[in-house]
């Protein structure tokens, strides 16, 4: 995993990979794989990437629009305009936030959770560097994901 060795010529010992080169390979992956991986969606859902990288968010927990904003990485207005047509496409409700009148509250309905299960569940959507992955690779990689996930929830 090392992306460097001063070692050289040194026996190979696996060492620790960092926090950091960890993550450079994660975002790596990631970014060279995503103009696939969208096209896969792209071909599997009647919607722009956009909105179902939102739905996505929001079939996790409920968010305020401010949150899916800061998930996403974009600004309010543009936000809105994604929540506005899943409210339209009726794969999300918008309602006032229970106790902050100022934010509302997103959530995937039935029909949303509907696509993003079926997008999960086909696996033609991911990588095919997943294929490498055995089942019991897979859990582990699933337990480590969600432990970051977890992390980066609190």
């Amino acid at each position: 995993m090392r992306t460097t060795d001063s070692r050289k010529g040194a026996p190979s010992v696996a060492a620790v990979p960092t926090a950091t080169e960890l993550w450079f390979a994660m975002n790596s992956l990631v970014r060279d794989h995503a103009v696939e991986s969208r096209a896969r969606i792209d071909a599997r859902v009647d919607m722009p990437f956009s909105r179902f990288r939102a739905l996505r968010r929001i079939a996790v927990r409920d968010l305020t629009q401010s949150d899916l904003a800061k998930r996403l990485g974009i600004d309010a207005p543009a936000t809105s305009g994604i929540v506005n047509d899943l409210v339209d496409r009726g794969l999300v409700t918008r309602e006032p936030h229970p106790t902050d009148r100022r934010y509302k509250v997103v959530t995937i309905t039935d029909d949303g959770r509907r696509i993003v299960d079926s997008v999960i569940a086909d696996p033609a959507i991911a990588p095919t560097m997943f294929a490498s992955l055995d089942d019991e690779q897979l859990r582990d990689l699933g337990s480590l994901l969600d432990a970051l996930r977890e992390a980066a929830e609190s």
